[in-house]
């Protein structure tokens, strides 16, 4: 068979791109997100109004909402939006995506997560599903911080200059059927839905943050205590008992350096008696850091948790923000 000059560039040619491909996808996997359609939208609450997004942000709700159904164990409902993803995706990939600056080529390093999220659920291997499906929501929201944000007119920023670049107003609201929870949350920041066990009894439900270490890495979890399993002998446990737990345990190895700067139990959180713990301790990377929990107890015997921590110098950044989450928390008991 006669080999043309043609054939013979496409064997130096081809190598070339696989390799470069290969290099894009393994040595830069977690830089960049997936953008969508632009001209595709979804409506997100506000602190003062209703307004539509376009790409990239419809990404991050289309991910942040298949976490949410993963975690509640819908898993066909967790791939079909998934399936939107791929299907936004290619949109932008041929070329209706009318701006160039949120289609990086190494979003595709996020589709690949998708495709084994996708894969994972197939199998039945939820674990890993949601390892997957919360790298994706990394990239996507690493992204978000990086660009600039596309504000409402009437949008009102309550932070300070140091965070101001961040689209405060922009909320969107995170529901977990299982535990019977909601909460609204800033929409570039991350949202990692998997369970971990906290203390005896309780779990840490979901945690929000924001990949900013510059300005002291703010982070949000809520999370649910089942603490007749560390008071067996009371039918119920109040409040102030409650607290009293919770200044016991945070005043031993679980934060070095801690100190207490205040507490009450004439709080409310999702419309309920609740205590306010605030204090500072030393993370063995980060420094000193600052803390707020606010709990309840609902029943007597089960207690519901959020709190926000951030650098301790940082602190008061993003403080409205959680605020305006403690203030969205709900419980359907």
């Amino acid at each position: 068979m006669q080999i043309n000059s043609f054939q013979i560039l496409l064997c130096f040619i081809i190598p070339i791109i696989a390799a470069t491909l290969v290099l894009i996808f393994c040595v830069m996997p977690f830089e960049y997100g997936i953008y969508v359609h632009a001209a595709t939208t979804a409506t997100v609450a506000q602190t003062t109004t209703t307004t539509t997004i376009t790409s990239p942000d419809l990404a991050k709700v289309i991910i942040d909402n298949a976490i949410q159904e993963l975690q509640s164990g819908n898993t066909n409902e967790t791939i079909t939006h998934l399936r939107e993803y791929e299907q936004e995706l290619s949109l932008a990939l041929t070329g209706n995506n009318t701006d160039d600056r949120y289609l990086p080529i190494q979003s595709l390093s996020t589709l690949l997560l998708v495709k084994d999220v996708i894969r994972s659920l197939e199998n039945g291997d939820t674990n890993k599903a949601a390892v997957y499906l919360n790298l994706a929501d990394q990239q996507i929201g690493r992204t978000l911080f990086n660009i600039p944000p596309r504000l409402p007119p009437n949008a009102t920023t309550n932070i300070t200059a140091a965070a101001a670049h961040i689209p405060n107003g922009t909320f969107l609201t995170y529901t977990n059927s299982k535990y019977g929870i909601k909460i609204q949350y800033q929409y570039n920041w991350v949202v990692e839905g998997n369970d971990y066990p906290t203390g005896a009894g309780g779990i840490q439900i979901a945690s929000f943050y924001l990949l900013d270490v510059n300005n002291g890495l703010p982070f949000f979890r809520i999370g649910v205590d089942n603490i007749t399993k560390e008071f067996p002998q009371l039918p119920a446990v109040s409040i102030n008992e409650y607290l009293n737990r919770s200044l016991d345990h945070k005043n031993s190895t679980g934060f070095p350096g801690f100190k207490l700067i205040t507490y009450n139990t004439n709080s409310s959180l999702a419309g309920n008696r609740a205590y306010t713990v605030v204090w500072t301790y030393t993370h063995p990377t980060y420094g000193i850091r600052k803390s707020i929990e606010i709990a309840t107890v609902i029943g007597g015997g089960k207690g519901y948790f959020v709190d926000y921590t951030a650098a301790a110098t940082k602190f008061s950044n993003y403080l409205p923000i959680a605020q305006k989450m403690i203030e969205s928390f709900e419980i359907k008991k």
